[in-house]
């Protein structure tokens, strides 16, 4: 792949896909194009003067290609076993702009069976989310179960209702005979393990 021969800013970078002043106003109003491409919606990007549909197109193929990236990643991840495999797994939700409740689906020997996107809002205490978990779980036959959720703000710090969450999807997969393995909250400031940091809950 050709390099480019010197260090673009994140503004000309830009012009590549929307015009000068556009990217001005882009990089103004959301400082760095991690953020364009990361946390602003298309609704966002069309309110800016100079971005059409045509433009909004090629911007929202970029976001497609960081997507597949990410999902081929996770793929080669075929044995998650512990909190940082966990956390290297589930990383590409650390940029998600809304809670998303995911469970990671495993064999006896944790090699991935399937991960599955469970809701998407704030995460609570509700019984459906877990039920549903522990539903894709016989579906697949699965011998383990790892729950997974981000927080928007960044930090991973657990709330009173992902305390609830984990206790209920322990108590379920004791009486289902599937081992609940952990419980991990991503955030762009660090990763959480119920599991690791909180291994009272378990006994």
């Amino acid at each position: 792949m050709m390099k480019l021969p010197y260090p673009l800013s994140d503004e000309e970078l830009l012009t590549a896909f929307v015009p000068k002043d556009s990217a001005q106003k882009l990089i103004q109003e959301y400082a760095s194009l991690y953020h364009i491409f990361t946390r602003v919606s298309d609704e966002q990007l069309q309110q800016i003067a100079g971005i059409g549909k045509a433009r909004l197109r090629k911007m929202s193929m970029v976001k497609e290609v960081m997507e597949r990236i990410d999902e081929e990643r996770r793929q080669e991840l075929t044995d998650v076993s512990d909190d940082k495999t966990a956390f290297a797994y589930f990383q590409f939700l650390a940029d998600k702009p809304k809670e998303e409740l995911w469970a990671l689906l495993l064999t006896t020997k944790n090699q991935v069976l399937a991960c599955k996107q469970i809701s998407v809002g704030s995460v609570n205490s509700s019984w459906a989310g877990v039920r549903e978990v522990y539903h894709e779980a016989v579906q697949h036959l699965a011998a383990g179960v790892i729950l997974a959720h981000n927080h928007p703000s960044g930090d991973p710090a657990p709330s009173l209702e992902d305390v609830n969450v984990t206790r209920k999807m322990i108590q379920v997969g004791e009486l289902m005979d599937i081992r609940f393995l952990d419980h991990v909250i991503i955030g762009r400031y660090g990763n959480y393990s119920f599991y690791v940091q909180r291994p009272e809950l378990w006994c």
